[in-house]
Formats: structure tokens, C-alpha cells, sequence
């Protein structure tokens, strides 16, 4: 997928044209986590650049239950600004362990794998995308 932006807080300075980019970290909130997965806080950010890009940063997620095998809503994000249906990917666990995942045009992140054991951390490195304006979030325990 090909990410484009727009820049539109140039300014000019003695002929000269500033642009001026943010970037925001942002946590992933207890609310947008499934209960079969911890995390921990400190370690869990993405950022937002320029308000909406999302780039992941360090997502490290841990399986809550003997069960090792996963496949499904697991994680919410911001919901994607336009659904193109390529938000997918392959990720890996600290052990080597492979999974994919998608996003939907919701931001819900379903992801199927089996981690290797307990102590196992999924590193989710999604590709970066555009999100939505006001950011929106699919929380676990809402109706869908």
C-alpha cells in the first residue's frame, strides 16, 4: 500500500517556505485491547504524525490465558480513512512465531497465530496509514 500526504501548514519566511510537522504518541488504552491479550503500558505507543498518520512504535502483546492460539478482534485502532481492504500483514512473536493480521475499515485488528509459550510477545508492526478525522475507535464491551 502507498501511503501520500498533503502538507498544509507551509508558511513563508523570507521567501523561503517552512513546513511544520507534529507528532503525537499515543497509548493503546485498556478499552482497545482484548481481554485474551495484556500489554503494558509503557511499552505500547503509536504515533501520530501531522494528526493522522498512524506509525506503530513498540506494540508488544502478550497472551492472558494458557490458551497459545489466537485469530480475532484483538486490537482497536484508529479507523482507516479510506477502506482500500489492504490493510493486512505478517507479523512475528519474539520467538520467531508468524502471524497475520488485518484491519478493518472499524480499525479492529484481528490477528490469528499461535505463540510459542506464556512469556511469548507478539510485536505488532503495522504498516503505517492514514486515519480518519476526529480519530475512531472500536472499543471492546460496545455493540459492533
Amino acid at each position: 500500500m502507498a501511503i501520500s500526504g498533503y502538507q498544509s501548514d507551509v508558511a513563508q519566511n523570507s521567501g523561503t517556505q517552512t513546513s511544520r510537522n507534529t507528532v503525537t504518541l499515543q497509548q493503546i488504552l485498556p478499552e482497545h485491547l482484548s481481554p485474551s491479550l495484556t500489554h503494558l503500558p509503557s511499552q505500547n505507543t503509536y504515533s501520530l504524525i501531522n494528526e493522522n498518520l498512524i506509525v506503530a512504535k513498540d506494540i508488544r502483546l502478550l497472551p492472558n490465558s494458557p490458551e497459545l492460539e489466537i485469530g480475532d478482534w484483538l486490537v482497536s485502532l484508529p479507523a482507516p480513512l479510506v477502506d482500500q481492504g489492504v490493510y493486512t500483514g505478517t507479523l512475528f512473536s519474539v520467538q520467531g512465531s508468524q502471524f497475520f493480521y488485518s484491519i478493518d475499515i472499524d480499525g479492529r485488528v484481528t490477528i490469528s497465530g499461535t505463540f510459542v509459550n506464556e512469556q511469548d510477545e507478539l510485536i505488532l508492526n503495522i504498516n503505517p496509514y492514514i486515519a480518519e478525522l476526529p480519530l475512531r475507535f472500536k472499543t471492546f464491551g460496545s455493540p459492533f
